[in-house]
């Protein structure tokens, strides 16, 4: 590839001098020639000049007015002046407020003046090489800030793996497990507190982007006035406030993964500058004139009906089709019980750490209780609930059920004999047998060979039923 030659744009009214100008920069340049400051401003507006020569005493307007013009609108031009000695005090002033880079007095040579070009130019290009540096600066600290709010944040209470027990969870794992090594957009749908974010958490782990940030924004918090701003990013005095340049979660997100938390929340607006990221693949700051190329893997939740949305007219039809490419449901906690005993273990253990409390384990009725509460808010209620026990048990080996809240400590036993009168008699069994093998192995705290005695089995047989079932 060719080295590409500075333009040097010279201006005198004096046919002459504009000779030896050319004539001195002759090899290494590309040269320009003006006999007025009129004609310098034309050439200006069509050529890609990096340093202006120009005399100062000109009729019409003097060098430094011309220079003083140029700098409002290219400030990155050198600008040099030829001068007598009569206006070295005005030329200092002028290099002092940064109009001019450097001024030579007449008669002058041309080895003088083109060491004079070549250094103003190198100067040029290594502030400019050190503001590029600076920025790069910038926007890796920016970016350090960002990961290490987010990773703070996930270190707080996200496992690293999925914990459940249940086969409706080992079922959508499988299922996960088919789309996590491509580009495809995830949409996780379930209620409120069923693990939406640490399903994204596994496709993005167990993705090409697993070593690239994971972004979680939840798209109803966010208020109307700043969604733009929050999502796209916004330029230094895009509008008042706007003090200095401001990334975006998309590009905070670049080569990553953003997590779009009840996308069913965003307002019209947001709907379609997001169409417009997952169709396009680029954004539009607030403030910028020319769009910015993104590269992230979206994967959106939501916990309403989309399709209802979409025939009421709060959700677009396109975009809801758009991120619709791979759904997933997540169960609510109450029809995967088996999930309840692991989960409860693991944020034992985890609030146990963080409090640094000694909490123990879990008494039977404790379990039991557990086990039989429907859990309306999901797996985040059974996190504030254990995290409430961690609080409350002083130095007790077991946790007993006089501590449960008290929605949870009074509710009566499940029945479920019934739950399948109007079934097949096969399916029945099953699930009595089923609840007689997670009681049992509540009771006696895990131990298959007291669980195997007590229900009159052996051991092996004990085995693969546990298997079936999915419960340890």
């Amino acid at each position: 590839m060719t080295e590409r030659k500075y333009e040097l744009l010279f201006v005198d009214d004096e046919q002459p001098n504009l000779q030896k100008l050319r004539r001195t920069f002759m090899n290494g340049y590309v040269t320009h020639t003006a006999q007025s400051c009129g004609d310098a401003l034309g050439i200006l507006e069509t050529a890609d000049i990096d340093a202006i020569v120009t005399d100062q005493r000109m009729p019409g307007m003097t060098g430094l007015e011309l220079l003083g013009r140029v700098r409002e609108t290219k400030p990155g031009i050198v600008g040099i002046v030829l001068t007598g000695f009569a206006e070295i005090g005005d030329l200092i002033d002028a290099i002092n407020t940064g109009k001019v880079n450097k001024y030579i007095t007449k008669p002058w040579s041309p080895e003088d003046l083109r060491l004079v070009v070549r250094d103003a130019l190198e100067k040029r290009e290594l502030a400019r090489e050190n503001e590029r540096l600076s920025a790069e600066l910038r926007a890796a600290n920016e970016r350090l800030r960002t990961e290490n709010a987010f990773l703070r944040r996930e270190m707080e209470v996200f496992p690293r793996d999925i914990i459940y027990g249940s086969r409706e969870m080992d079922d959508i794992l499988r299922l996960l497990r088919r789309v996590v090594g491509t580009e495809t957009t995830v949409l996780v749908q379930g209620e409120t507190g069923t693990g939406k974010e640490m399903v994204a958490r596994f496709i993005h782990a167990e993705s090409a982007r697993r070593d690239q940030i994971f972004i979680p924004v939840n798209c109803g918090a966010i208020p109307r006035d700043l969604v733009e701003s929050e999502f796209f990013g916004h330029a230094r005095g895009a509008f008042t406030g706007a003090t200095a340049e401001k990334k975006g979660y998309f590009e905070m997100a670049h080569g990553g993964t953003i997590f779009l938390d009840e996308i069913g929340e965003a307002p019209q607006e947001l709907q379609v500058k997001l169409l417009r990221v997952i169709q396009e693949s680029e954004i539009m700051p607030v403030g910028y004139h020319q769009p910015k190329k993104v590269d992230v893997r979206i994967i959106a939740s939501t916990n309403r009906d989309l399709r209802a949305e979409v025939a009421a007219g709060n959700f677009r039809q396109d975009l809801f089709f758009r991120i619709n490419v791979f759904s997933v449901t997540i169960p609510p906690l109450r029809e995967r019980r088996d999930d309840i005993r692991p989960l409860a273990e693991f944020f034992l253990r985890h609030f146990s750490r963080k409090l640094n409390r000694e909490a123990g384990r879990f008494g039977d009725a404790t379990l039991r209780k557990l086990y039989d509460y429907s859990w309306p808010g999901n797996v985040r209620e059974l996190q504030n609930e254990i995290e409430r026990l961690v609080l409350l048990t002083e130095n007790a080996e077991t946790i007993g059920a006089e501590l449960l809240s008290d929605n949870i400590r009074n509710i009566g036993p499940r029945n479920d004999s019934t739950r399948n009168a109007a079934g097949d008699l096969k399916t029945a069994i099953k699930e009595l047998e089923d609840e007689m093998i997670r009681d049992a192995m509540i009771r006696h705290d895990g131990n298959k060979s007291h669980v195997a005695r007590v229900l009159g089995i052996s051991r092996q047989s004990l085995l693969e039923k546990l298997q079936r079932v999915s419960f340890g």
